[in-house]
C-alpha cells in the first residue's frame, strides 16, 4: 500500500465483544463512560524504552489507558474487544517544536501526531478545545508567548515578570536567547520558572553556560559549537566568513565534557536536524518525493497555502548557510565542489555529536520546527529517519517523538506529573497510532499508518477541503525566498552605441538564482553576495538613445530625439515565493551630446 493511500483505506478489524462473538466495524466506539474498549494481539512499543510487548493488551476506559500488559492481562468483562494480531502500536507522536498555525491540525493527526507544543504561541481557547477526543487537531500545549524580560532588569523586576507571564498558563517556556551579556537575567527567569515546575526552552550561543543557568531543553545544535570556538574564529563567523557551523565539531575531547555535564543537569537537545542539515541526507530525494506526493492530494490543496508547500519542496534542494557570500540559503547546485564538501564535513560531525550525545546517556526530543521544517506532521517521521541515519537506534528515535518529548510537559524534576501523552501506560490518554509494519525493523514503518487513536476514538483519517479558510495571506515560512529590493545601478547612464558592458546591481534579497531583467527580459546574472548582482549588459539595448523625452527643446535640440531613452532593470527571485523587485532606469544618452558630469561614466568604446 502506498504512503498516499494508506490514511484512507477503509480497514476492517475484528471486534469482539467480551463473553460473545459478535462481530463488527472497527470504527465503531464505545459510548463515553460505557464498557472498557480492549485492543489485543499487537506488538507494543510504550515509548518508554520497554522491550516491545508481543500479543499485548491495552483496555481503554473512556479516554485513558487503565490496564496494559502481556496477553495475561485481565480484559474485564463486557469490554469490545479489538484484534489487531500482526500489527504494531505506537504512542500518539509528539511533535516537540512547532510553530503551530490553525490549518495544520488534519496534517499532524493524519500523520499519527496527537500532540503538539506550540513554540512561541498564545492559544488558551484552542488548547481547550484540542483536548476533545473528536476535535480534528492534535492536544495542544504552548508557550503562552514568553516573559518580558531584558537585561536593563533587576532581580526582583525580573521575577515580577515571570510570574505575571505564568497567569497565561504555560505549559513551558521559550526564552529570549542565551548569551554572555544574558546571563543573570536568564538564570533569575529560569529559577522562577523552575520555581513553578516549569521547563525551559529555547536558544543558546553557549550551551553548556545557559544549562548551568537552568536551560533544560537545548534548541538547535549550535550552542554546543560557539563555546569551542576561539575569539578569532567566533569573530569570523559573525562576519559570515564560513558557510555553516557543522565543520567545527572538532575537539572531542571538550565535547564530550560539554555532554556529560549537561546529561548530569538532565538537560535535552532538541536538534531540528531535518531544518538545519537534511537536504544533505542520502533520505532527501525520497522525503521530497512523499512531501510532493502529499501536497498533490487534491483534498488537501483545499486549504493548504500554495506558496508554502512549494516553499518546503524547494527547500529539500537547498542548504541553511552562514556565510556572506551566500545569506541564509543556497541550492546545493550553485555550490562548488570544495563548498559541497565543507557541507558534507560538517553534516557527517554534526551527525556524530548527536550520536554520542545518546551514547552518553543524553535525552534527545524529535521537533522539526515546523513550518520552516518541514510538512507537518510527515516532517517528524523525517527527523526520526535521519535521527536514525545519525547512529540513535530505532527505539531511541520513537522515544525521541513520544516519550522524551512528552518529558518536557512532566515539569522540572516532573513536578507537573505524568502528562498522560507519548507513553502506552495506565493513567496516560488514550492516544495511539496502529501501524502495519514493524518501526524497529526500519524507521521508515512508522508511517505505515493504519488507524490513529486519540482519546480513546479513532480518527476519521483523511482531509477535508473545508477545513480551514485564510482570511488574508498565509505566513511566509522562514527564511522563504524573498522578493528582492533595489536600491542602485552602476553605471546608471551609459552612452548610445556602447559595446556589451558589466551591470552591477546593489540592493538586497539576491539569492543564487537571482535573476536581472532588462526591460522585462532575462540576461545572465552572476551572484556576488546577497547585496550585489552582476550581468553582462547586451549591447543591443544601448544602440540607440533615441526617443528622449527629458531633454526639452533648446539651444542643443536635435531633431528626431523624443520619447523614451530608458531602460527599465529589475530583478526577479523565482517562485513560490520570491517574486519581482522595484525597478531603477538606466539612462541611454546621445553620442553626441557628450558628458554632462562625473556622475556617469562613459561606455562609448574606443
Amino acid at each position: 500500500m502506498s504512503f498516499r493511500s494508506f490514511g484512507k483505506a477503509a480497514f476492517i478489524f475484528t471486534i469482539v465483544l467480551a463473553g460473545g462473538g459478535a462481530s463488527v466495524d472497527g470504527r465503531a466506539q464505545q459510548a463515553p463512560g460505557g464498557p472498557a474498549f480492549v485492543l489485543r494481539g499487537a506488538t507494543l512499543i510504550d515509548g518508554l524504552g520497554g522491550a516491545p510487548v508481543d500479543q499485548s493488551v491495552i483496555v481503554i476506559q473512556g479516554d485513558r489507558i487503565s490496564a496494559v500488559g502481556g496477553s495475561g492481562t485481565r480484559v474485564p468483562p463486557g469490554a469490545t474487544v479489538l484484534d489487531l494480531e500482526g500489527k504494531y502500536i505506537l504512542p500518539g507522536l509528539v511533535e516537540s517544536h512547532a510553530h503551530y498555525e490553525e490549518w495544520m491540525g488534519e496534517l499532524f493527526l493524519n500523520h499519527g501526531v496527537t500532540t503538539a507544543m506550540a513554540i512561541g504561541g498564545d492559544l488558551l481557547q484552542l488548547k481547550l478545545e484540542s483536548h476533545r477526543p473528536t476535535s480534528r487537531f492534535p492536544r495542544l500545549y504552548d508557550t503562552a508567548g514568553r516573559p518580558r524580560i531584558n537585561n536593563s532588569m533587576t532581580e526582583q523586576q525580573v521575577r515580577e515578570a515571570v510570574r505575571e507571564w505564568l497567569q497565561g498558563s504555560p505549559d513551558f517556556t521559550k526564552m529570549p536567547d542565551y548569551n554572555p551579556s544574558t546571563n543573570r537575567v536568564f538564570a533569575w527567569a529560569a529559577d522562577e520558572i523552575h520555581r513553578a515546575g516549569l521547563m525551559v526552552f529555547g536558544h543558546t550561543e553557549n550551551a553548556p553556560a545557559s544549562i548551568r543557568a537552568g536551560h533544560d531543553v537545548v534548541e538547535h545544535l549550535w550552542g554546543y559549537i560557539i563555546p569551542t570556538m576561539t575569539p578569532q574564529e567566533h569573530v569570523g563567523f559573525q562576519r559570515g566568513e564560513y558557510l555553516h557551523w557543522g565543520p567545527f565539531f572538532d575537539d572531542w575531547d571538550l565535547l564530550d565534557q560539554y555532554i556529560r555535564e549537561a546529561v548530569a543537569a538532565g538537560a535535552y537537545l532538541n536538534p531540528t536536524f531535518l531544518y538545519e542539515l537534511g537536504s544533505l541526507s542520502p533520505h532527501a530525494v525520497r522525503q521530497e518525493r512523499e512531501d510532493f506526493e502529499l501536497h498533490s492530494d487534491p483534498d488537501l490543496k483545499g486549504y493548504f497555502p500554495e506558496s508554502i508547500a512549494g516553499s518546503l519542496l524547494q527547500r529539500r534542494r537547498m542548504i541553511r548557510n552562514f556565510s556572506g557570500k551566500y545569506g541564509h540559503q543556497v541550492f546545493l547546485s550553485k555550490l562548488s565542489d570544495a563548498e559541497r564538501d565543507e557541507f558534507q564535513k560538517g553534516y557527517e560531525l554534526s551527525q556524530r555529536f548527536i550520536r554520542r550525545y545518546a551514547e552518553l546517556g543524553g535525552r534527545i526530543q524529535a521537533g522539526t520546527d515546523t513550518i520552516t521544517g518541514g510538512t507537518p506532521g510527515l516532517g517528524l517521521h523525517h527527523e526520526m529517519e535521519l535521527l536514525v541515519e545519525a547512529g540513535l537506534r530505532p527505539m531511541q528515535a520513537i522515544q525521541s517523538a513520544t516519550g522524551w518529548s512528552a518529558e518536557k510537559l512532566a515539569g522540572k524534576n516532573r513536578a507537573r506529573g505524568n502528562p498522560g501523552v507519548g507513553t502506552i501506560a495506565a493513567g496516560s490518554f488514550a492516544d495511539l497510532v496502529i501501524l502495519s509494519a514493524d518501526p524497529l525493523e526500519d524507521i521508515r514503518n512508522t508511517k505505515m499508518i493504519e488507524r490513529v487513536m486519540k482519546g480513546g476514538e479513532f480518527v476519521q483519517l483523511g482531509y477535508t477541503p473545508s477545513y480551514y479558510s485564510f482570511q488574508g495571506p498565509p505566513r511566509k515560512i522562514a527564511m522563504a525566498t524573498p522578493a528582492p529590493e533595489i536600491s542602485q545601478i552602476s553605471p546608471h547612464t551609459v552612452v548610445e552605441g556602447s559595446p556589451d558592458f558589466d551591470l552591477e546591481v546593489h540592493g538586497v534579497g539576491f539569492i543564487s538564482t537571482s535573476v536581472i531583467r532588462v526591460d522585462g527580459v532575462a540576461v545572465p546574472t552572476t551572484l556576488v553576495n546577497p547585496r550585489i548582482l552582476k550581468a553582462i549588459m547586451p549591447a543591443r539595448y544601448v544602440r540607440s538613445a533615441s526617443p528622449n523625452p527629458f531633454n526639452a527643446p533648446g539651444p542643443l535640440q536635435h531633431s528626431g530625439v523624443f520619447g523614451d531613452p530608458t531602460i527599465a532593470i529589475s530583478v526577479f527571485n523565482p517562485l513560490p515565493e520570491g517574486g519581482l523587485s522595484n525597478q531603477i532606469s538606466l539612462r541611454v544618452r546621445a553620442e553626441w551630446m557628450g558628458l554632462e558630469d562625473d556622475q556617469w561614466q562613459d561606455f562609448s568604446g574606443p
